[in-house]
């Protein structure tokens, strides 16, 4: 597709919500396609309210057998985490790492470890795919994972038999000052597509840009989200997703929006 037309999105505004130190990737790879890129992040990475939890289960890794990772947030703050304890390079040998995705896996590399398997589908759901042919029953499960996270992975691993640790290590914490440049923009017409990368993302654009108004100011907007988890909290919250990246990577969704706006003989 790029080589047909290398910048697809030339003369669009997009508008970006990842968290800052998130978005700035993000806006390079759309303004490579040709698109203005507009960086209003709604959400801002804090401490979970307590590490109590991490630090306990960090004095007793040799006793689980699993470590899954649903992110690459959570492997970060979990090693910088493991890192303050002086231990960053020390896990045991018999823990075996699944992450989802090639980016949360490539996240846990870069801390100096390798990871047993990977998680084709890029939600809990392919978690769940990926230890599939394993026998879980009585089997001890680390999950670091964001404070917000959904509870069908740990009930679904439950029901298997698993014993399943949560320990929170960031939360998605609203970002109350983006709201005036966020209304700013939708109110102004200027803003054609806007993305969201998690489904946090979404709830905090709903609830800064207004439920009673959000759908007047999305109008002529059209919505991209980052995987179907996304695209289902949108929808849930009355929005809807015209654009819906099939793997959940910032590359998939630039692709997803570029393709959007391909004319018809030059799609895929």
């Amino acid at each position: 597709m790029s080589e047909l037309s290398p910048r697809p999105l030339a003369g669009r505004r997009i508008l970006v919500t990842r968290a800052e130190e998130k978005g700035n990737r993000f806006a390079r790879l759309l303004e490579e396609r040709g698109a203005e890129v507009l960086q209003v992040p709604l959400i801002r990475l804090e401490d979970p309210d307590s590490w109590e939890p991490l630090d306990s289960a960090l004095t007793r890794l040799a006793s689980f057998h699993h470590l899954l990772f649903t992110s690459a947030n959570a492997v970060d703050r979990f090693f910088e985490r493991l890192r303050r304890q002086g231990a960053a390079g020390n896990l045991p040998d018999t823990l075996s790492i699944t992450a989802v995705g090639p980016r949360t896996a490539q996240a846990v590399a870069r801390w100096g470890h390798g990871v047993d398997r990977v998680a084709r589908a890029f939600r809990a759901e392919g978690i769940l795919d990926a230890l599939s042919d394993l026998e879980l029953a009585s089997r001890e499960i680390l999950l670091p994972r964001a404070q917000e996270a959904r509870q069908l992975l740990v009930q679904e691993l439950t029901r298997r038999g698993a014993r399943v640790t949560v320990v929170a290590v960031y939360r998605n914490v609203l970002v109350e000052e983006s709201r005036q440049p966020l209304l700013k923009a939708l109110r102004g017409g200027s803003v054609d597509v806007a993305t969201f990368a998690s489904a946090s993302a979404v709830r905090h654009f709903v609830q800064l840009a207004g439920a009673g108004e959000v759908l007047s100011l999305m109008r002529d907007v059209k919505v991209a989200c980052l995987g179907e988890v996304t695209a289902d909290e949108a929808r849930t919250l009355g929005l809807d997703p015209q654009i819906v990246s099939a793997r959940s990577t910032l590359e998939d969704l630039v692709e997803a929006i570029a393709e959007h706006y391909l004319p018809p003989s030059l799609s895929r």
